[in-house]
C-alpha cells in the first residue's frame, strides 16, 4: 500500500495573513524611529528657515537703522557754517552765538531725518579735530557727557574711514556709532561724529516681533550686546564661537551656551562691522517636537492595526476570484479556451476579464496587420530598387551629348554639358566620403558657377580669391556650393542689373590653425537675418533653405558650435555667409563609409 503523504503545501490565503502580519510587524517596529529621525530633519530645515527668516527680519533693522544714523553727519555737514568751522585751522575762535546758531541748525536737521521718529537718540556730538565741541540733546535727559567723551576719544582711531560702533563700561545704557569726518579736498582729519543710543530702546526695536523665548545677539571685537540681560554671558560666550569662525553667509548650527544646547543663526552685516545672531533654547524647540511625535504614534499604532485587520479580511475575499481567474487563464494557455467567462463576483475582476478579452482580440488583429504591412513594405522596396537609374547610364548619355555638341563644333553646349556631368558625378561621389580637399571642392564649385553664368547670360560675375597653400586642406564635401546656390538663386537672380560673387578664403589669426570661408555677393539681401536653425520646409525655395539648413547642421556636428554659418547683411548692398574650419591636411574626425 502506497505511503501517504501527510506534507500539506501553505494555501495562499494562509500565506498572505502570514505576510500582512509580519509586514505590519516590522512596519510598526521601525515606522516610529525612521517618522521620528525624518520629522526632526523636517523640523531642523524648518527651524533653519525660521530663524534665517528672522534673522533677515532683524538685520533689515538693524541695517535700516545704521543707514539711517550714519546718514545723519554728512546732512549735518551740508551746513556750510559748520563745515567751515571744522575746515578751519583753528575752531576755537567761535563765538557761543555762532556755536548756538549751529546746534539749533543741528537740531532742526535731526528732527527730519528718520530716527529721530523712534525716540532712542539721547545725544549727539561733533568735535573738532582741536576739541571743539557741538551737541544737542534729543530725547530730553541731560546727563553729563565730558567723562564719555574723553573715554571714546581716546579708544578712537581717528584714520578709519567707515562707521563704528562702541559701547563704554561706564555707561552701559547707550550705543554710541562714532564716525571720522575728513575734508572732501585734502583728505585730513576735521573732526569726529557722535550719536548716542539708548541701549534698551533701541534693542527693543530690532526684536520687535521676534518669538519672546528668543533673543539676538549683536558683537564685535570691541563689544557685546544682548537683547535679554539675563542673557549677557551666553551672549559672550556665543559671540567667541562664531567669531573664531567668520564667515559673510548666514551660519545656522547648535551650540552650547552655559551648559545648555541653544540654536543659532548669525550673518555679518555691512557698515560698522557687526555681526547679528538670533537664539532659542533647543530644549523648546524639541518639545514641540516631542509633542508632535506623541500624538503621530497613537494615531499610527490605531492606524496600522486597522488596516491590519482590514488587510486579513481583504486577503480571504480577494484570494478566490483569483484562484477561478487563473484557472481559465491556463486553459487558455492550453489552447482549449479561447476567452476568459464573466467574473461577475466584483466588478473590477469584470472589467479585469473584459480588457484581457479586448488585449486578446487586438494582439490577433495586430498580428495579422504586421503580417500584412511587412507584406507592402517587401513589395515597395522591390518597386523602389525596380525605379532606380543607373548613374553610369547617365554619365553615358551626357558624354554622348557632349561627343555630338563637340562634332557640330557647339563649343558653349559641350562645356555645359561636361560640367553638369562633373557636378552629378562629385554628388555621386560624395555619398561615399565625408571630406575631399579644398582644390576638388572649388572644381565643382566652378562648374557650377559656369551653367549659372551661362544661364544668365554673364550677368553675374564672380571673384575667387583662395591662397595656394589652403589648396590641398581637406573640407566637407558640398560645403561651399550650397551657399553659392543661395547667393545667386535669393541674392543676384531677384537683383536688377549686373551682380557680383566673391568667394573668398582665408586663414585667421586665431590660436588654433583656421580658415575662414566667406561668400559674399551684392544682391538684394535680407531685410532681417534669419534663424538657419528654424528654417523648415516650404513649397518656395525649399531646396536651397533646407540645404543652407542641413550645411549648418554639418558643421555643428562636425566641428562644434564655432563653426556654424554667420550671415551679415546690408539690404540692396552686401551679403556674407560664412563658416570657419579648422586648418588640417587630413581630419581624424574624417569617415569613410
Amino acid at each position: 500500500m502506497p505511503q501517504k503523504n501527510t506534507h500539506k503545501i501553505i494555501s495562499l490565503r494562509t500565506f498572505m495573513t502570514i505576510a500582512i502580519c509580519l509586514i505590519v510587524t516590522v512596519i510598526l517596529l521601525f515606522s516610529g524611529l525612521f517618522y521620528y529621525n525624518k520629522t526632526a530633519g523636517i523640523l531642523m530645515e524648518n527651524y533653519e528657515r525660521s530663524f534665517t527668516s528672522q534673522l533677515t527680519q532683524v538685520n533689515q533693522k538693524i541695517s535700516d537703522q545704521i543707514a539711517a544714523v550714519d546718514s545723519v553727519a554728512p546732512l549735518f555737514l551740508s551746513d556750510t557754517r559748520l563745515l567751515d568751522i571744522l575746515e578751519s585751522p583753528d575752531s576755537s575762535h567761535v563765538t557761543a552765538e555762532q556755536k548756538l546758531a549751529i546746534e539749533r541748525q543741528m537740531s532742526s536737521m535731526y528732527y527730519r531725518t528718520s530716527i529721530a521718529s523712534h525716540n532712542f537718540t539721547d545725544s549727539i556730538f561733533i568735535i573738532s579735530k582741536d576739541s571743539s565741541l557741538f551737541h544737542i540733546y534729543t530725547s530730553g535727559s541731560f546727563a553729563p557727557y565730558e567723562e564719555q567723551n574723553a573715554a571714546l576719544m581716546d579708544s578712537l582711531d581717528r584714520s578709519r574711514t567707515h562707521l563704528m560702533c562702541r559701547v563704554l563700561p561706564s555707561d552701559e545704557h547707550s550705543i554710541y556709532f562714532i564716525r571720522n569726518l575728513f575734508n572732501s579736498n585734502t583728505g585730513n582729519y576735521m573732526g569726529t561724529f557722535f550719536i548716542k543710543l539708548n541701549r534698551e530702546k533701541w534693542m527693543q526695536y530690532c526684536v520687535e516681533g521676534l518669538d519672546p523665548s528668543w533673543f539676538i545677539c549683536l558683537y564685535n571685537q570691541e563689544m557685546t550686546l544682548v537683547s535679554n540681560d539675563a542673557m549677557n554671558a551666553q551672549g559672550a560666550e556665543l559671540a567667541e564661537h562664531f567669531t573664531a569662525e567668520p564667515s559673510s553667509s548666514v551660519l545656522f548650527r547648535e551650540v552650547m551656551l552655559g551648559g545648555e544646547s541653544y540654536f543659532a543663526a548669525s550673518e555679518q552685516l555691512p557698515g560698522p562691522g557687526l555681526t547679528s545672531a538670533v537664539v532659542a533654547p533647543k530644549n523648546l524647540l524639541l518639545r514641540d517636537l516631542n509633542n508632535t511625535l506623541k500624538t503621530y504614534l497613537l494615531f499610527l499604532v490605531l492606524t496600522v492595526f486597522i488596516a491590519l485587520a482590514a488587510a486579513i479580511i481583504i486577503s480571504q475575499m480577494i484570494t478566490s476570484p483569483v484562484k477561478r481567474m487563473i484557472y481559465h487563464i491556463n486553459r487558455i494557455s492550453d489552447g482549449t479556451s479561447l476567452a476568459l467567462p464573466p467574473m461577475k463576483m466584483y466588478h473590477e475582476f469584470e472589467v479585469w476579464a473584459d480588457s484581457f478579452n479586448r488585449m486578446l482580440r487586438q494582439l490577433d488583429t495586430y498580428y495579422t496587420d504586421n503580417f500584412q504591412k511587412q507584406l507592402l513594405l517587401k513589395n515597395a522596396e522591390i518597386r523602389a530598387l525596380q525605379s532606380q537609374i543607373n548613374p553610369h547610364f547617365l554619365f553615358n548619355v551626357l558624354n554622348t551629348i557632349a561627343w555630338k555638341a563637340q562634332i557640330i563644333n557647339n563649343e558653349e553646349i559641350y562645356q555645359m554639358v561636361i560640367s553638369l556631368g562633373e557636378l552629378l558625378k562629385a554628388n555621386t561621389l560624395s555619398k561615399e566620403t565625408d571630406f575631399i580637399e579644398l582644390e576638388k571642392e572649388m572644381e565643382y564649385v566652378k562648374f557650377y558657377i559656369y551653367l549659372q553664368q551661362r544661364r544668365f547670360e554673364d550677368r553675374i560675375d564672380c571673384v575667387i580669391r583662395i591662397p595656394e597653400e589652403l589648396m590641398d586642406c581637406k573640407v566637407p564635401c558640398f560645403c561651399i556650393q550650397p551657399l553659392v546656390e543661395n547667393a545667386i538663386v535669393h541674392g543676384l537672380e531677384p537683383k536688377k542689373g549686373k551682380g557680383k560673387l566673391i568667394i573668398q578664403i582665408v586663414p585667421t589669426d586665431s590660436q588654433t590653425p583656421e580658415m575662414e570661408i566667406a561668400i559674399i555677393d551684392n544682391g538684394v539681401g535680407f531685410a532681417e537675418i534669419p534663424d538657419i536653425r528654424s528654417i523648415s520646409s516650404s513649397a518656395d525655395d525649399s531646396h536651397t533653405h533646407i540645404g543652407l539648413k542641413n550645411l549648418d547642421k554639418r558643421l555643428e556636428l562636425l566641428f562644434g558650435e564655432g563653426a556654424r554659418l554667420k550671415i551679415e547683411s546690408i539690404p540692396d548692398l552686401c551679403t556674407t555667409i560664412s563658416f570657419r574650419l579648422p586648418i588640417s591636411p587630413a581630419p581624424g574626425i574624417i569617415s569613410q563609409k
